[in-house]
């Protein structure tokens, strides 16, 4: 099987834990892979080619180096070229006009989950949901979440990074209030109905891409009022979302409607 940059670090490492050896090598920025709490976070949500920004090399000499060590034969689909740069890397970019710790009204640490190997993106949405344009969402993390910069960025978060130490990053997430996306597309957004005091929602997240699903769901939820029901039309039972709402009291049914069409009803208590 050839890697491929769109990849997971996570799906490459589980069907060639071999793999783990040679990323380590090409750079220490993939030390933290090494650790198996570690790996259940970081190595799941970044592609091989945003492990490749994140160690400041290009895409196509890690993508080289792991083909090969499969004894895959490898040649780049483009000349090679250095990596964009990561926000708050070794030369960061100055801070931008937006940033004034006046108005951070939100401040999450998820250091904590990650050397623990819990996934903190039900408390970053937690965290996120209050906050209004013109305000500023701070997070700290172990490394620069890349994957979290094209969610939020959907909900009209622009960010800045800046690294303090080793594992030590704070991300400065600044709402716009202009989204680059509609969070659902219009042709998948369902109606919103209410009966009585009871309202149900209908959201579609069938094409979107990990984590986004979990944290459009959990972004809906926080809206709901206590007794308020959310129909999410889905393509697979979303098991790491089923130990979440269990985890924060929600009562959820799940129904198989055909292939790939999966229907979860989630009331909130």
């Amino acid at each position: 099987m050839k890697i491929t940059a769109d990849m997971k670090i996570a799906d490459v490492i589980g069907k060639h834990p071999e793999l783990l050896h040679v990323l380590v090598a090409q750079s220490p920025a993939f030390q933290k892979l090494k650790n198996p709490l570690l790996r259940r976070t970081f190595a799941k949500l970044v592609t091989v080619e945003q492990a490749a920004s994140l160690a400041n090399m290009p895409a196509q000499t890690l993508l080289g180096a792991l083909n090969r060590a499969l004894g895959e034969e490898y040649v780049p689909e483009a000349p090679l070229a250095p990596p964009a740069a990561v926000p708050g890397g070794a030369a960061p970019e100055p801070p931008p006009p937006w940033l004034d710790e006046s108005v951070v009204t939100a401040t999450l640490d998820a250091r904590p989950f990650q050397t623990q190997g819990k996934d903190p993106f039900s408390e970053i949405i937690r965290a996120v949901a209050p906050v209004q344009p013109g305000q500023i969402f701070r997070l700290k993390n172990t490394f620069p979440p890349l994957p979290l910069y094209e969610v939020l960025g959907k909900r009209g978060f622009v960010h800045w990074a800046r690294q303090e130490g080793p594992e030590d990053w704070t991300i400065y997430f600044f709402k716009s209030g202009s989204q680059a996306m509609p969070e659902t597309p219009p042709a998948t957004k369902g109606p919103t109905s209410e009966v009585g005091k009871r309202v149900s929602v209908d959201i579609d997240v069938s094409e979107l891409v990990p984590p986004e699903p979990m944290m459009k769901i959990l972004a809906e939820l926080a809206k709901l009022s206590p007794g308020d029901t959310l129909v999410v039309h889905h393509v697979r039972r979303p098991m790491y979302l089923y130990a979440k709402l269990e985890e924060l009291g929600y009562a959820h049914e799940t129904r198989e409607l055909g292939p790939n069409k999966v229907d979860i009803i989630i009331t909130k208590k």
